[in-house]
């Protein structure tokens, strides 16, 4: 088995500091794991137990019958140390360190970090953290978040240098279905196991279509521009980069005990790979979303549909502020539209006048198509507003079936409305969907994708 294998797909697992009391985060992670679809051996280690959730505890690791290919421990620092020379003894490979208190504490902390590298090293032991919250999958779950519905088997990674951060947003798009997750992987301190090798690993993993990354520190620059430049041609690498000012860099010294990268590294890394730059976490999702559920465009040509005018003319400026060309429509596209609704036809369409004629409803049906399957367009920005006449396009899954049978890739923004009715088109159209609550974040979504997109064609020489 692969070293790496050995924390998305181990056989066995042991928790270091198993509770069975509900609430402490040694009984989250056995309960998680004990949830998610795991089907090899669980043993909880905790000297003072005898039983957990149904499993027969250890004292100790050195004391578990069978072979141990992961362990997870959520121990202090110094009792984590004496546990990682246990798994020396008993030649366990993987370990995610999920307490804090380590190198990013300084003094004391930063000391027995580098000992129990040295110790990993000595025995050829992984070790990932410490200060992280390990794996999120439907395979297994060691989340110090509660988990409280199945992982999908989506083909979305997300890789973050934040324990909470990866264990809270994992936890939020697990429940709320907002994202095609595969794994989050969270990379805390990065005393061994970084970004590199995540990214070696899921580049070659053919169920991950997309990888997301957070970082607020780059362990080797040149090997992962190396790594993203083999990554980049066959799946998108979106990026979010903390610590890129003084001041991000001072919470991220404080945050994992690392000084941040140069943000000139980083972006020279970006530019050279292709890498997809986000600007905060929501975008890290949104971008992910976008890649994950469309197909890519062929170019960077964009026709916007729109229920009011005003819109159309603020979205035409950010289309062209990110990138997007709006070109005219074909004549035969405009002699199509405008002989079903006898109003003047052009790129934004304007759907108010047809709306107020036949419905909601059956001017999407005649003009969203047209729009879509034009020569002249790429990609599609389709405005929705949250008020009544929406609902009927939505319970119907109108726009699903359009978008699935035209085959180019379609973002979707609100603009206005009624809660009741803003809720209902992210509940429903965004389980397959890319929906956006503002005009500039589906903008900017739909850019990235065209980027990236005339980045890959670039490579392959089309």
């Amino acid at each position: 088995m692969e070293l790496m294998d050995r924390f998305f797909k181990p056989r066995s697992v042991a928790v270091v500091g198993a509770s069975g009391t509900p609430g402490k985060l040694g009984y989250v992670i056995v309960k998680n794991i004990a949830d998610s679809d795991f089907a090899g051996e669980v043993y909880p280690v905790n000297p003072k137990a005898d039983e957990i959730l149904g499993y027969k505890v250890f004292p100790s690791v050195t004391e578990i019958p069978g072979d141990v290919d992961l362990v997870v421990t959520v121990l202090t620092p110094k009792i984590t140390l004496a546990a990682i020379e246990q798994c020396a003894q008993k030649g366990v490979k993987a370990v995610i360190i999920e307490s804090a208190g380590f190198g990013e504490m300084g003094g004391e902390g930063k000391v027995i970090q580098d000992q129990i590298v040295d110790i990993a090293k000595k025995n050829n032991i992984r070790v990932m953290g410490p200060n992280c919250s390990g794996i999120v999958s439907r395979d297994i779950v060691t989340s110090i978040y509660p988990m409280t519905k199945k992982v999908t088997r989506g083909d979305v990674v997300l890789i973050g240098q934040s324990g909470i951060l990866a264990a809270g947003m994992a936890s939020d798009i697990v429940e709320n279905e907002s994202l095609n997750i595969n794994k989050v992987c969270s990379i805390g301190n990065k005393c061994d196991v970084n970004e590199n090798d995540l990214l070696e690993y899921f580049g070659n993993d053919d169920s991950v279509r997309v990888i997301s990354m957070y970082l607020e520190t780059v362990t080797d620059g040149r090997n992962l521009t190396r790594i993203a430049k083999q990554v980049t041609p066959k799946k998108p690498i979106i990026f979010l980069s903390g610590g890129r000012t003084e001041a991000g860099a001072r919470a991220a010294m404080s945050h994992t005990g690392s000084i941040s990268s140069n943000a000139r590294i980083v972006e020279a890394a970006v530019k050279q790979t292709g890498m997809i730059m986000a600007d905060d976490f929501m975008e890290l999702k949104d971008f992910a979303k976008v890649f994950s559920t469309q197909p890519l465009p062929k170019g960077n040509r964009v026709a916007v549909v729109t229920v009011a005018g005003s819109v159309g003319v603020n979205v035409s400026d950010l289309c062209t502020q990110y990138g997007l060309e709006l070109p005219k429509l074909t004549p035969e596209t405009v002699a199509e539209v405008e002989d079903k609704f006898d109003t003047p036809v052009g790129n934004p369409i304007d759907l108010y006048y047809s709306v107020t004629k036949i419905g909601f409803t059956n001017t999407l049906e005649i003009t969203f198509p047209a729009a879509i399957k034009d020569p002249n367009i790429d990609a599609v920005i389709l405005m929705l507003a949250g008020f009544d006449y929406t609902e009927e396009t939505i319970q119907k899954k109108i726009i699903q079936k359009i978008v699935r049978e035209m085959g180019k890739p379609v973002v979707i923004c609100l603009v206005v409305g009624y809660n009741r009715y803003k809720n209902v088109i992210m509940d429903e159209l965004a389980k397959d969907l890319p929906v956006f609550p503002t005009l500039i974040s589906g903008v900017k979504a739909l850019s990235k994708l065209c980027e990236y997109s005339m980045f890959k064609n670039k490579k392959s020489g089309k």
